[in-house]
């Protein structure tokens, strides 16, 4: 059963290495990878070519961004199941397609499997399981698209609205599942999620606003009106304004960043473990691997 991996890149040079290294040595061979690159000017190339032996398919021409990226590779895909890992992230060990692998023979549409998420700065990490109902999904939940492995021929069906700047796979996910789609759910984490990129959106940020309107719109556009102020409450606790507690919070928070402790050590200390891995090449190990 082949299985499509499709990165898309720009100037990734920094961490792009990681990413191929974590394929190339793969005990399950049977992968296609696609690299759609956006015209990159730094050293991508370079290393694109480095990894000749396991990129199957290359293109390097200017975009309009990843999820127009995103579906130049929908459309060389031979795969018959296909997933997307961005350029600044990776495979979490040697053996995960031969395990994907053992997980697809029940011939499901659509997989779920976890990720875990790795802070760059503090160098630890968190797993995030990945398991949403559709009614949490409709809510605001979302499905990161780095854990999913999908049926071609249904990325081929859906693929992803590159009218939106963030959300298009929230989008594709939602408009799946409304189509009466279901999502299968496993244990195993399978990659390795880069903290931080435009989809990390904090309360009040660019990116945040972007994202909210984006949604808005969206639920609009697909009928779903009815989730609109549930979606606009879990992105903005209105409910918790008038409470001391809340106050009480957003005034450690203004302490912490006056005295320069950003708000992820509390993260850490709390749900976070320091990163361990066994990947030749892993720039949070700080290991530049012997090939």
């Amino acid at each position: 059963m082949k299985i499509s991996i499709v990165i898309a890149t720009f100037n990734s040079g920094k961490t792009l290495t990681q990413t191929l290294d974590s394929i190339r040595y793969q005990t399950y061979k049977d992968l296609e990878v696609i690299v759609i690159d956006g015209k990159s000017t730094d050293n991508t190339l370079h290393i694109i070519e480095e990894y000749s032996d396991i990129v199957s398919k290359f293109i390097s021409e200017k975009d309009s961004g990843i999820y127009n990226a995103f579906n130049k590779g929908i459309s060389l895909a031979t795969g018959e199941y296909i997933c997307f890992i961005g350029s600044d992230d990776c495979y979490c060990n040697y053996n995960v397609f031969r395990i994907v692998a053992d997980e697809l023979s029940s011939n499901k549409e659509m997989y779920s499997f976890p990720i875990i998420i790795v802070n760059n700065q503090l160098l630890c990490d968190n797993y995030c399981p990945n398991r949403y109902t559709k009614k949490e999904v409709l809510l605001g939940s979302m499905i990161p698209h780095q854990g999913l492995i999908t049926r071609t021929d249904v990325m081929r069906k859906y693929r992803f609205n590159e009218d939106n700047k963030i959300i298009s796979d929230y989008e594709f996910l939602v408009r799946y599942l409304i189509d009466g789609g279901e999502v299968y759910f496993s244990d195993v984490p399978i990659v390795y999620f880069s903290d931080g990129g435009i989809s990390d959106c904090g309360i009040g940020s660019k990116n945040w606003v972007d994202m909210l309107s984006e949604r808005i719109l969206m639920l609009h556009r697909l009928g779903l009106e009815k989730y609109t102020l549930a979606q606009i409450k879990t992105s903005f606790p209105f409910e918790n304004m008038n409470k001391l507690s809340y106050h009480l919070r957003c005034i450690r928070r203004i302490i912490r960043r006056s005295l320069g402790i950003s708000d992820e050590y509390k993260r850490y200390l709390r749900f976070w473990k320091r990163h361990r891995c066994n990947l030749k090449i892993c720039r949070w190990c700080n290991r530049k691997g012997i090939h």
